[in-house]
């Protein structure tokens, strides 16, 4: 919609290095003018091929260079799984997309919380939408099936650990919707 442009956007996990791919998201980042590229910022969930190769040549394509943020790999992950962010994302820090101008409406505001998640990868973080109460859960909690716990730096305690983390979150935040990074949304956050 018009009011989400004048917000800007933000990029959640922006996938493989694929020019196609990465040409299509800068295009539905749409400006008030028509333009692509509108981004504040671009969050990867963790170091994963299919998650976080595709942020720079994003950020490249849009003019005003949004930060890369998220967790950097740890030494346990693969080489192909080599992610540095441009900053860091604090654990339950809250990224804000506010309208900008004189007549800046603040219920458009829509505020991610930056909950760290390890366990699938080490450097993992699942984002609430505060606002709306959903849960975009990365590869923390999928659609269809259990996630892949590959150590070293995929660690089942750790894993076991986070869900508990994110059924508190849910709870406090009202959330009945998770949003995956692969499959479908899934209804029933605590059954989920």
């Amino acid at each position: 919609s018009s009011d989400l442009a004048h917000t800007g956007f933000i990029a959640i996990d922006p996938g493989p290095a694929d020019a196609d791919h990465v040409q299509r998201l800068w295009q539905a980042a749409v400006h008030p003018d028509g333009s692509g590229g509108n981004l504040r910022m671009i969050v990867c969930t963790h170091s994963h091929a299919d998650h976080s190769p595709g942020a720079k040549p994003l950020q490249a394509l849009c003019a005003s260079a949004p930060p890369i943020l998220g967790l950097p790999s740890a030494p346990t992950a693969r080489a192909n799984s080599s992610f540095t962010p441009d900053r860091v994302l604090q654990n339950n820090e809250r990224l804000t997309l506010s309208p900008r101008g004189l007549e800046a409406d603040l219920a458009l505001s829509h505020t991610l919380q930056a909950i760290h998640t390890p366990g699938h990868a080490a450097n993992h973080v699942c984002l609430l939408l505060v606002e709306d109460g959903l849960l975009f859960s990365g590869d923390h909690i999928l659609n269809g099936s259990t996630t892949v716990i590959d150590p070293p730096d995929g660690h089942m305690g750790d894993y076991l650990q986070s869900l508990d983390t994110l059924l508190a979150a849910c709870e406090a935040h009202d959330v009945q919707f998770i949003l995956p990074a692969h499959g479908h949304v899934l209804g029933g956050s605590a059954a989920a």
